[in-house]
């Protein structure tokens, strides 16, 4: 679970504060031969940023990849040699978008003030992740049904109106009708993660009978696909447990949508807002590619030249592999794929085509059989005689589909590091071997 992750990488960082504070003078040396070398010192976080990162920099950069190759990236956690090599850095260049949760609590330890930092899902245009959508998606639907209560929040904590959270099911969509904010009260009946959308900008804050406010798994603003809505907030909830709601001043008028999350597959939730599997888009890519350029050109003006270049050479090529794609895909009879692991979905947006995958981006939580049974039946009404597996994970589930709709099994690569049949390849090697898979499973037509 995510506080178990959260505990771990705190527990290396207080490590990472005493080996920085004692190793200064062999930092300082090191940071003395990245001076000597006339290169720059850059850490990628995984693969695809480290190749764009290399091909960027080539001669002008040393680059280094936290994340090694054959590690599934989303449960991966720094060590303190790690946070260390990060702190000895000129440029780190990542992911973002909750790819790497660990970041911001790892740069909160880092003593370096001329590190020069770079989230590369910077200026892209990005697709809520797949559990998101379907929470607005329910959300919006209870919203539509019109409100089914009406509440006055109460100045008093201990008299507030009680509004009960019952099982796995579609709350209510309350509105406080008076007063000037205050408290309402929400019992979980049967637990879990519960989700709370507000009609306007009001803030509110949760906290349980203890006095203790809950922290919260995803908090955001308006979103710009549902207007509905101008707030949110996911939250764990214990069964049988009362929580306090409490309103701001501005609170009178707001609607109060509340759902319950659906029981998951052993292993948790995934709560980023937005999916981060941004490079498997190669246009998607050249937005990554024009972030890292200019925290290059930042961190070692000197050399702009030459990193212009490099980019706008990679930038060429990104365009050309676009254009093999739309190409290769254009006479498909296919409209779908089935794969182990939601991470498709720019790749399918652009090429026009639905992804749907037995596992969330998180990769903790593993599909029930009813999930399963559910993607057996997709793969059948749609007529697919392919499904997907990707190096990184385990066979074992796409396995399952394939078995129980004679399906064939080809290899899909979410490019997350090299790893399998793919080990050798570079991030275009890798993306036309995808693009074979693609034009194999979707059946396009010679």
């Amino acid at each position: 679970m995510a506080i178990g992750r959260r505990t771990r990488i705190v527990a290396a960082l207080a490590v990472v504060a005493v080996v920085i504070a004692a190793g200064a003078a062999v930092l300082l040396s090191s940071n003395s031969s990245n001076a000597k070398t006339g290169k720059l010192s850059v850490v990628a976080s995984f693969y695809p940023l480290y190749y764009f990162s290399s091909e960027i920099g080539k001669d002008h950069v040393d680059v280094s990849m936290l994340i090694p190759d054959n590690s599934e990236p989303h449960t991966w956690e720094p060590s303190p040699s790690d946070i260390i090599k990060i702190n000895d850095a000129d440029v780190l260049v990542y992911n973002g978008q909750g790819f790497e949760p660990w970041m911001d609590t790892v740069l909160g330890s880092v003593d370096n003030d001329d590190l020069v930092v770079v989230d590369t899902s910077q200026n892209i245009s990005l697709l809520l992740s797949d559990e998101i959508a379907e929470a607005y998606e329910q959300a919006v639907e209870i919203y539509n049904g019109g409100p089914n209560s009406a509440l006055t929040a109460s100045t008093s904590e201990a008299s507030a109106p009680i509004v009960n959270a019952e099982g796995y099911v579609e709350v209510n969509f309350l509105t406080l009708t008076s007063g000037n904010g205050g408290y309402i009260k929400v019992s979980s009946m049967g637990g879990g993660d519960i989700r709370l959308f507000v009609t306007n900008s009001t803030e509110f804050s949760i906290r349980s009978s203890n006095g203790t406010e809950l922290e919260y798994e995803l908090s955001n603003d308006a979103v710009t696909s549902y207007p509905q809505f101008k707030g949110s907030k996911f939250v764990e909830l214990e069964a049988g447990e009362v929580y306090s709601i409490f309103f701001e001043s501005n609170a009178t008028g707001t609607g109060l949508v509340m759902t319950v999350g659906e029981e998951e597959g052993e292993g948790g939730h995934e709560h980023g807002l937005n999916d981060p599997h941004i490079w498997l888009d190669p246009l998607s890519a050249k937005a990554q590619v024009s972030n890292i350029l200019k925290a290059f050109v930042n961190a070692d003006p000197s050399n702009a030249t030459a990193y212009q270049q490099n980019a706008d050479d990679l930038m060429s090529r990104l365009d050309g592999l676009n254009q093999e794609y739309v190409t290769g895909l254009a006479n498909r009879t296919k409209n779908a794929i089935i794969t182990t692991h939601e991470g498709f979905n720019y790749l399918a947006l652009r090429y026009d085509f639905d992804a749907y995958a037995a596992i969330g981006i998180s990769a903790d939580a593993q599909p029930s059989a009813a999930d399963l049974a559910a993607l057996a039946d997709k793969v059948n009404d749609l007529g697919l005689h392919y499904v997907f597996s990707e190096p990184i994970f385990s066979d074992n589930v796409i396995g399952t589909i394939a078995r129980e709709t004679g399906a064939q099994v080809l290899v899909l690569d979410g490019i997350h590091g090299r790893t399998g049949v793919h080990a050798n390849m570079d991030y275009f090697e890798i993306m036309r071997a995808n693009l074979e898979s693609l034009k194999t499973g979707l059946e396009v037509t010679t």
